[in-house]
């Protein structure tokens, strides 16, 4: 239910006038970054954290051309993003976070020429993030709806490919530190829905 909601969001976000010119697009992106690792404060163990890897994305939207400025654009757009896992381990013990999100976004660009231009995005996304572990007890997924933003730049390559670089963030919550020391943490503590950064390049179609 709370995907259709987001798919309904794209689409009654904006009322445009029959006279405005629509572009749809398309996009693929690769990068790094991932869930926000949780801090750790761990005394006497070993203990090692691999955070950050491989992202990547798909997004498509739709883009309205403003009637009060040339050069300004806006739209709406729906896009699927996963992140590499982060893994964290102290001793024999293993604690690995994934996930991944859909969101849906309103898009506003603005075109310095017809070469090079900057852009914005903000709305929500259904963020999944399931944790695992060799300790049965502590598997566990979870999934909330969550702000998200972006931001970016473009460079035109030919009047329909383009070349994107961007920065996007959902702001989650803050995950437990893992620690063997005395502390009030519930389970459910550490399955918190995290904060996610992630850096794309990518390419883009208009059509």
């Amino acid at each position: 239910m709370k995907k259709i909601y987001l798919a309904a969001f794209v689409f009654g976000v904006f009322s445009v006038s029959s006279s405005a010119e629509m572009m749809p697009y398309v996009g693929g992106n690769i990068g790094i970054g991932g869930i926000t690792s949780p801090d750790a404060d761990i005394d006497n163990m070993n203990y090692s954290q691999e955070s950050g890897k491989f992202a990547w994305s798909l997004n498509t939207g739709l883009l309205f051309n403003s009637e009060m400025n040339n050069k300004f654009q806006y739209g709406a757009e729906v896009s699927y993003s996963t992140y590499a896992t982060n893994e964290n381990r102290f001793e024999n013990l293993k604690f690995d976070y994934d996930g991944y999100n859909i969101a849906a976004l309103g898009v506003a660009k603005y075109n310095f020429n017809n070469k090079w231009s900057i852009f914005g995005k903000a709305g929500a996304a259904y963020t999944v993030q399931e944790l695992t572990s060799n300790v049965n007890v502590f598997n566990k997924k979870e999934s909330k709806v969550l702000p998200k933003i972006g931001l970016g730049a473009s460079y035109n390559i030919t009047d329909n490919f383009a070349i994107n670089a961007s920065f996007e963030h959902i702001f989650g919550d803050d995950l437990a530190e893992f620690t063997n020391k005395p502390n009030n943490h519930q389970l459910s503590d550490y399955t918190n829905v995290g904060s996610v950064s992630t850096m794309y390049i990518g390419m883009g179609y208009s059509f």
